[in-house]
């Protein structure tokens, strides 16, 4: 149960409005530290420094701070445009959790809403004079964190929205969900490979109230209930398929169709929405990243650099599946997930970027090298998916390139 509480929090705090609400929460305690640690300042240090030299300051970062958050915005927006319009669309789902962006924004807007606090109280007379010395220093920490901010906001700009800065991101998302899926197979539940075999016949469904997409499991949560009620969770849908209302996600046993309040838990344990997320679902992660090379092989692109690049980037990844693991019990002994296969993940990468490839001959023998590399893997399961999609692709490329140099393609 801890670990998918650690995962919502960490979800949640990828969501910008969270940042946000935290650094003006933040910038309001800032204000109203000053009558607490007023009664340690020195009378004659507190003389010394007055409203003269505090006011100045909190004027500029009430003017400037406004327009600096909302310029920067406009510049996240036209960043996250940009990388849907020219790479994929479904690049907007990770560019959205750039933490970088999220926290520069936050600490824009935090140093307005505490400079405006500030200046809103010292004109009601709240402060006295060794008030206005807590306020002083903490006004010097917010201007040494806009400068900060400047900074790191600076070095971001300069790859918001690239090419590779979105590739790269989608290519790490992609590597830490096939790293997850080699570390803890089937979320460290028991994999479910032949349900017809494996799922008792007087199982009672747990069906789809709304339409959409799964989006992960909840795979701690789905335990809990199993052992609450000494039972056994059945999940047949894999993350990221679609399913109607109605549509069956999983078959319990030992848990009846009165316990409303258990079959509510069951179906919060796996969300369903609009969307994919690369939380759990490698596949798609694998496929946003091909859809890059598709975008750059489109006539009106043609640009089979950027294919091949994804190839080897594409390559990279599914090497991760050749990782040596450790044979272990599952974790989780009450819950059947569907798990990932090295089939379906090599399909996702290289098959649609193969068919689109036309005459490119340099692509083809991008995707072919890297298939090649992949069919020497430790892995049977990955060597046996590489080498037979590699005989797909050579006889696709065989097909679709004229007067093909037949090297490129031994």
């Amino acid at each position: 149960m801890l670990s998918s509480i650690l995962r919502r929090l960490r979800q949640i705090s990828r969501r910008i409005y969270v940042r946000v609400i935290l650094i003006a929460v933040l910038s309001l305690l800032a204000v109203g530290l000053a009558p607490v640690l007023a009664p340690f300042i020195p009378e004659d240090f507190a003389q010394n420094i007055g409203a003269d030299a505090l006011g100045p300051i909190l004027t500029i970062l009430a003017s400037s701070m406004l327009g600096v958050t909302t310029f920067s915005l406009t510049i996240m927006v036209t960043g996250f445009t940009k990388a849907t319009s020219q790479w994929t669309p479904r690049s907007q789902n990770i560019l959205r959790e750039d933490t970088v962006t999220h926290s520069v924004l936050a600490n824009f807007l935090g140093a307005y809403l505490y400079s405006l606090m500030a200046i809103i109280l010292r004109a009601t007379d709240v402060f006295d004079h060794r008030d206005v010395v807590v306020l002083f220093g903490v006004t010097l920490i917010v201007v040494a964190l806009v400068v900060v901010s400047f900074i790191r906001w600076i070095v971001h700009l300069e790859g918001i929205g690239s090419l590779h800065r979105t590739a790269s991101a989608l290519e790490e998302q992609a590597a830490t969900a096939i790293a997850g899926e080699g570390a803890a197979p089937c979320l460290g539940c028991r994999p479910l490979t032949d349900p017809l075999a494996q799922i008792p016949d007087h199982t009672v469904p747990v069906r789809a109230e709304v339409g959409g997409y799964l989006l992960q499991i909840f795979e701690d949560r789905l335990q809990g209930v199993a052992t609450l009620h000494d039972g056994r969770i059945f999940v047949i849908v894999p993350v990221g398929q679609f399913v109607y209302p109605g549509d069956v996600l999983a078959y319990v046993d030992g848990i009846g169709r009165q316990e409303d309040d258990a079959f509510a838990k069951l179906r919060a344990a796996m969300p369903i929405g609009d969307m994919r997320s690369f939380e759990q679902d490698p596949a798609f992660a694998l496929t946003t990243l091909s859809e890059i090379a598709l975008r750059a092989l489109s006539p009106g692109i043609n640009d089979p650099g950027t294919a091949v690049d994804i190839a080897n980037r594409l390559g990279r990844c599914l090497a991760l599946l050749d990782a040596p693991t450790k044979a272990s019990a599952p974790r989780l002994d009450r819950v059947w997930l569907p798990g990932v296969t090295a089939d379906a993940l090599v399909k996702a990468a290289f098959d649609p970027m193969s068919r689109c490839a036309g005459g490119a001959a340099e692509v083809h023998s991008g995707i072919l090298y890297n298939l090649d590399k992949l069919t020497d893997a430790r892995n049977p399961d990955l060597a046996l998916a590489a080498a037979t999609c590699a005989e797909r692709c050579r006889k696709r490329a065989a097909h679709l390139v004229a007067d093909i140099d037949q090297g490129l393609l031994v």
